[in-house]
């Protein structure tokens, strides 16, 4: 059974007709997730932003857009995720959530992906997107071609568009993503 979601304190500050700073919204971030990708696991969109450089005046919500795994593609995201560890006595044979390796397919939004999901463990998959992914709190794996790479908290990865994947075989893990649209060279 996957731990209970934990809220996400958003606090969205700008500035008023005066240009003096204030607090827009603070309060759990409103765009949350469960089980958008994988059963178990939660993201939560803190901000979306549609294109760059971004409109800062207003009062609007960017934090209340509908859930893409995608930024925009001229835009970007600030995304916490949320998963569970690997259960305990986990038998593959008996996971109905799990999807071997296959052959890449492109998923409704441009994601591509070749399985090898489980019940603690992300499809391997790939995006159009430069990727700043940070770990807050517990360990989280990252998949690649090279091997196995641990992940504990204050670690960064900058991801390129490439194939990846990511398990939690030890225990469970929130981490922030910032995921920016990009463009594959050719």
């Amino acid at each position: 059974m996957a731990p209970p979601i934990k809220p996400v304190r958003r606090v969205v500050t700008g500035n008023d007709a005066n240009g003096e700073s204030y607090v827009l919204y603070d309060s759990a971030a409103p765009n949350v997730n469960p089980g958008a990708i994988r059963p178990g696991t939660c993201m939560t969109d803190v901000w979306v932003y549609p294109s760059c450089p971004v409109e800062l005046a207003g009062t609007r919500d960017d934090g209340r857009l509908k859930f893409n795994f995608e930024p925009p593609h001229a835009g970007g995201h600030l995304r916490v995720v949320q998963s569970p560890p690997k259960p305990p006595g986990y038998d593959p044979a008996q996971d109905p959530t799990a999807i071997p390796i296959g052959e890449p397919r492109q998923r409704d939004g441009g994601c591509w992906d070749k399985g090898g999901a489980n019940a603690f463990s992300s499809p391997y998959h790939k995006s159009e997107t430069v990727d700043y992914g940070i770990v807050l709190e517990g360990e989280r794996v990252l998949i690649l071609d090279d091997g196995l790479h641990v992940m504990k908290p204050g670690d960064v990865v900058v991801q390129l568009g490439n194939w990846h994947g990511w398990c939690n075989p030890n225990e469970g893990s929130l981490m922030a993503f910032v995921m920016m649209g990009a463009k594959y060279e050719g």
